[in-house]
């Protein structure tokens, strides 16, 4: 008689396929591509936070805080998987 298939929690979820290496983008594709998407994305949120609130009265260092807070957020979602979406494939090519 067969037995049921039970997964135990002490089991991995996930199983590798085999023990080849990620492939590696770039380097200069990866500068690249985080200047084209850091830069205009800082200049955004900069000008919108100067027309949202008194930026001039709160310190520059505050300032700048708030802005690359809220750039880092949105590069982790949704820039970056966006980004990665349009030219991922041509990042690894060599």
């Amino acid at each position: 008689m067969k037995q049921p298939n039970i997964k135990s929690d002490s089991e991995p979820s996930v199983k590798l396929v085999s023990n080849t290496t990620p492939q590696k983008p770039i380097y200069w594709k990866q500068v690249l591509i985080t200047t084209l998407t850091v830069y205009p994305l800082l200049m955004i949120i900069q000008w919108l936070l100067n027309l949202l609130t008194p930026m001039q009265s709160i310190p520059k260092e505050l300032a700048v805080l708030i802005a690359v807070s809220a750039v880092a957020a949105l590069m982790v979602f949704p820039i970056m998987p966006l980004t990665m979406k349009f030219v991922g494939s041509w990042l690894y090519k060599k």
